[in-house]
């Protein structure tokens, strides 16, 4: 018995089958040549996903096929993607597997049988696959070509190394009012901050509460045990490091959090004292070098969990978490370090020692020039950055020379990707998508 089976008897389809070429740019004919002829055709209809983004056609199926496991695409760029039939029948976007309104799933992995396979698999078109099941009331599931090409599982995106960041690294000028106004431009200015992993916008009103505007266009600002937003300025009675005078070494703010925000808003009201002047080093440049030169450093930072801890009259809030957090192929994808607010390390007596040399030398490289970036801010300037990738701090500045005031407000990742993604899906110009970091 076969276990292969071809969807053309011994010959794959291919997009010949759907009628003449048509690369070929000629005159319309309206019709009249009855498709004998090599005129332009019109696009082949799409598959409705229910999902609201229209995925880019990266290439057309060239032809498919199936065997007990899987179902493979050949596409027209020689591409070969494989999806197991389980996870195809859960995907399926047909109205009783996934509501039609909400688009979200009806079907759990507990209603696919185990061993579910193709009845048969149909290249309708160039763009549109469908699987009908070997099982009684199973729907026809069809699967549109740019939804499938972008949720590919076995191309090499999951285990590609992330860019090596250094200082050199800048964002693009950006501008409050271009950024508060314009949705094309709001596009640009995220593309370049979710790249770069900082940014600073000039031009911003001498107002209160603009931090929070701007991180109500881009999405839900985050209320944490320093408020909705916050003041950083010397005060009389500190409850933080960062309300005082002092140097702030570099850090990533509230590992005391089970998870820390993703992006920071600071805007500069005030800054004419001598001093103050604003740090920002690349923790994941950091560990992407560490993991190449200091195996065994790099190892312990992202494998030994350490205790952070934030206390005041008003809360009293402790999280464990690993220095340097990676994804599965070890990649690192996040940061966490605060010396204000490290708890007593706790690890193993027999790694102390070495868990400690290996801290320092994290901290060492942050301050190496090719990744230690030093900028005064202006009043009317924001600055903007990754808070699970980019370490930030302050030198010490003289309250008896002039005043230091910035106001912040945080936000999650995921707030600034979706709003990433919405204004792609609204323009049209949307890049093949990839999912936000995980890790194991």
């Amino acid at each position: 018995m076969k276990t292969r089976h071809e969807i053309n008897t011994r010959h794959e389809i291919t997009t010949d089958t759907f009628g003449p070429a048509t690369k070929h740019a000629r005159d319309r004919c309206n019709g009249a040549c009855k498709g004998n002829c090599r005129c332009p055709q019109p696009e082949p209809s799409r598959p409705d996903m229910a999902d609201l983004t229209r995925y880019p056609l990266v290439s057309t199926m060239r032809a498919v096929s199936f065997d007990d496991a899987v179902v493979t695409i050949t596409w027209e760029d020689d591409t070969i993607s494989r999806f197991h039939h389980g996870w195809l029948r859960e995907n399926s976007p047909d109205p009783a597997s996934r509501h039609p309104h909400s688009r979200e799933r009806l079907v759990s992995p507990l209603d696919i049988p185990a061993d579910i396979r193709p009845k048969s698999v149909t290249l309708e078109s160039p763009v549109a696959l469908a699987i009908s099941w070997d099982l009684e009331n199973q729907p026809v599931s069809r699967f549109d070509a740019g939804w499938l090409r972008a949720h590919c599982y076995t191309r090499h995106r999951f285990i590609a190394n992330p860019t090596r960041h250094h200082a050199s690294l800048t964002p693009q000028p950006a501008y409050w009012s271009a950024v508060m106004h314009s949705d094309a431009m709001l596009r640009v200015w995220l593309r370049d901050y979710l790249e770069t992993g900082w940014s600073v916008i000039s031009g911003a009103p001498d107002e209160h509460d603009l931090s929070t505007r701007l991180g109500a266009r881009i999405g839900v600002v985050r209320s944490s045990n320093f408020g909705f937003q916050f003041d950083v300025m010397s005060k009389a009675v500190p409850i933080s490091n960062a309300y005082t005078a002092s140097d702030l070494p570099l850090h990533t703010d509230m590992p005391h959090y089970e998870l820390p925000p993703g992006t920071q808003i600071l805007h500069c009201l005030r800054n004419d004292a001598v001093g103050g002047e604003s740090l920002l080093s690349d923790g994941i440049a950091v560990a992407n070098l560490m993991r190449d030169h200091h195996p065994e450093v790099f190892r312990l930072l992202s494998q030994v969990s350490v205790p952070f801890r934030f206390q005041d009259a008003d809360g009293d809030y402790n999280s464990r978490h690993r220095i340097i957090e990676c994804d599965a192929a070890q990649n690192p994808i996040f940061v966490n370090w605060s010396n204000s607010t490290l708890a007593p390390l706790d690890a193993d007596p027999e790694i102390m020692p070495q868990l400690r040399a290996a801290i320092r030398l994290f901290l060492e490289y942050l301050q190496d020039p090719r990744f230690l970036i030093t900028l005064k801010l202006n009043a009317g300037q924001m600055l903007v950055f990754d808070n699970r990738r980019m370490l930030h701090g302050r030198k010490s500045f003289d309250p008896t020379t002039g005043g230091r005031h910035l106001q912040g407000c945080y936000l999650d990742t995921s707030e600034v990707l979706s709003r990433m993604r919405m204004l792609e899906r609204d323009s049209g110009e949307q890049e093949d998508p990839a999912p936000e970091p995980a890790f194991i």
